[in-house]
């Protein structure tokens, strides 16, 4: 929702910065997924945010396709609902409540446990293999960038500590 252009960067982590840049915009996406608000006066006392900027904020989402702006039966007032857009950032505001769990410094955090619906059985952000569904480790992940019909290592010479301190 961030009015600088991402486009240059040719990234989908920027094209979605473009939509999901700001904090409030991520607090909004995670009371609606996470804690099923979805009516303004909701939002605006889980967040303490002004009424003017939950206003431009929800608004930008609904225009985004993230949430969905829906009249309250027999009410003149506005109810907003996750589309499917929104769903599918379930597991990116899941993965960055466990790094905040990692490496937050608030002592008094509230931890979240991740649990199956119908189980009960807990569950937890990861990586698998697509074939045969064995976790990955993240170090173990190699990311490439897909442009011009052929595939291009991402991470093209690293941050390596010993390769820089070599002598050349």
């Amino acid at each position: 929702m961030t009015t600088v252009n991402y486009q240059k960067h040719n990234c989908p982590i920027a094209q979605a910065l473009v939509k999901l840049g700001d904090q409030w915009t991520l607090l909004i996406v995670r009371d609606a997924l996470l804690a099923g608000r979805c009516r303004f006066n909701e939002f605006r006392e889980s967040l303490g945010i002004s009424r003017n900027l939950l206003t431009v904020r929800l608004s930008q989402l609904c225009e985004a396709g993230i949430l969905e702006r829906v009249q309250i039966t027999n009410s003149k007032r506005y109810a907003y609902v996750p589309t499917q857009k929104c769903q599918d950032l379930r597991i990116i505001i899941l993965a960055m409540a466990k790094w905040g769990e990692k490496w937050g410094t608030d002592p008094h955090i509230h931890r979240l446990e991740l649990r199956e619906k119908i189980t009960g059985h807990p569950v937890t952000v990861e990586f698998y293999q697509t074939e045969d569904g064995k976790a990955v480790d993240p170090d173990n992940v190699r990311v490439l960038r897909q442009g011009n019909g052929k595939l291009e290592d991402e991470k093209r010479s690293g941050c390596n500590l010993k390769d820089r301190n070599a002598p050349t």
